[in-house]
């Protein structure tokens, strides 16, 4: 057993631990650079901050409150936030499509001086049993990440993060948390004390919410372990009050104030999200990212620019968050990105352009081989309804209704384009066995590969999420 097993195992087996065996825990570790202070943190100016961890992390990028905070608190620093939580992520287990890198790729393209890290959440499920080795996996990842210089110059800064407490939001269908947060807990106190080993920032996110659950009317979570807008604020002020403690506290006044820097946020990481989640992998790094087709043209090729665009219109929206924390209403500019590649099919059509012929709806069904008894006829189609554009999925309601998801992105979104995927309701409204009405249920969706029937509306999978 090394020194950091035994450091680490008195630290999860909450036995006493002297400073002098700290001491030499630690010396024989290599140079760690450590924060000024096992509380507080300083930032400097042109700092990146970059989130790992898991969907704590992950889900931040959608209401972005802890950005906004930081970037009122320092608004000349021009900081720039990076958001590369992943659900589901444990400290050593991290699954990725094969080709998108490895979380060191990711922090040396983001150029990282400050990493804030999540975890502990999905850890804790192996409890008492796991919790020596998820703290000794913990401090290998804190050593690993302060020896980096992924800027090329200045050893990266840790700060640790515990897991939120399980709110019981008294749901039958849920459960209530009493057995999770006693495992939280315990990982939440090794966590703590791991981290005044390492001499690192550490924010305890359980105990705060654990307290604010029970005094607040209104619930911070939407299932009892994944925060919602208000859950995000309030976490958002506890990181604020521990990192930051000579910042003054955000109150609703503060905030409302702030909104449009948030709104400046969600923009910058509408398109951060698009760069680092890219829903069409496959093709870009993936098994079919070096396919040669026209002029040995590949898609790695093509979609690699699409990605440098998306670089470009993120990094101008750094710039116009530094200009709203700065009391300024910038116009985004994206006449800098580089331009797209022209892509010529290797299978084209005889019509002009290389398109193809398509047959109509009808056409379509004289073609068709019948079974007795059976009859076709047709419903909608794209000549009577010019959104009925790449219908992915369709499902009658109980009234007759066909919803058809639509994907006219396909296979992805391309940049600064409309993003205009949707959901659409077909509807008979006088009974001859046509549709005569189309409705938009929802629009500005992206990739709705499936739906399905739920509660008075429709579950929509959208990767990576399921909405509602």
């Amino acid at each position: 057993m090394t020194v950091l097993d035994s450091a680490c195992r008195s630290i999860t087996g909450r036995g006493t631990l002297l400073l002098a065996a700290l001491g030499i825990a630690i010396a024989t570790w290599p140079a760690i650079e450590r924060a000024a202070s096992a509380e507080e943190l300083a930032l400097k100016p042109g700092d990146t901050v970059c989130y790992v961890g898991n969907g704590l992390a992950d889900r931040m990028q959608h209401d972005g409150y802890l950005e906004t905070l930081i970037q009122s608190y320092f608004p000349k620093h021009q900081l720039v936030f990076r958001n590369l939580g992943y659900t589901g992520d444990e400290v050593t287990l991290r699954l990725r499509s094969k080709g998108f890198g490895s979380p060191d790729e990711h922090l040396t393209r983001c150029r990282a001086t400050v990493v804030f890290a999540f975890f502990g959440y999905n850890e804790s499920f192996q409890g008492k049993e796991g919790l020596d080795k998820f703290i000794k996996d913990l401090a290998d990842f804190v050593q690993h990440t302060q020896g980096q210089k992924y800027d090329g110059k200045t050893p990266c800064r840790v700060v640790l993060f515990s897991p939120i407490a399980h709110e019981d939001l008294g749901d039958p269908n849920l459960p209530d948390g009493s057995v999770n947060n006693r495992r939280l807990e315990m990982y939440t106190n090794a966590m703590r004390e791991l981290a005044s080993v390492l001499d690192v920032p550490f924010v305890d996110l359980f105990h705060p919410t654990l307290e604010r659950y029970a005094a607040d009317p209104k619930p911070l979570t939407i299932n009892g372990v994944h925060l919602n807008e208000h859950g995000n604020r309030f976490v958002a002020q506890v990181i604020g009050r521990a990192l930051f403690p000579e910042r003054p506290p955000m109150n609703d006044a503060g905030w409302k104030v702030r909104e449009p820097l948030r709104q400046a946020v969600l923009d910058k990481n509408f398109h951060w999200f698009q760069r680092y989640r890219t829903v069409d992998g496959y093709s870009i790094y993936g098994g079919r990212a070096d396919l040669k087709f026209y002029n040995g043209q590949t898609n790695r090729v093509v979609m690699d620019r699409e990605m440098e665009v998306l670089d470009v219109m993120t990094a101008n929206r750094d710039r116009a968050i530094w200009a709203v924390a700065q009391g300024r209403s910038p116009t985004v500019d994206d006449s800098n990105t580089p331009p797209f590649l022209k892509v010529i099919t290797n299978k084209p059509g005889p019509l002009p352009g290389g398109k193809y012929p398509f047959l109509g709806g009808e056409e379509a069904i004289e073609k068709m081989t019948v079974a007795e008894g059976m009859k076709v006829q047709l419903f909608a189609s794209e000549e009577m309804f010019p959104e009925l554009v790449n219908p992915v999925q369709m499902a009658f309601d109980t009234r007759g209704r066909m919803w058809v998801a639509v994907w006219p992105t396909y296979p992805h979104w391309k940049p600064k384009t409309p993003m205009n995927d949707k959901i659409l309701i077909f509807e008979d409204t006088d009974g001859d066995g046509r549709a005569d009405k189309c409705t938009t249920f929802a629009d500005g969706l992206h990739v709705p590969t499936g739906l399905e029937f739920y509660n008075g509306g429709v579950l929509v999978g959208q990767v990576p999420d399921l909405m509602f």
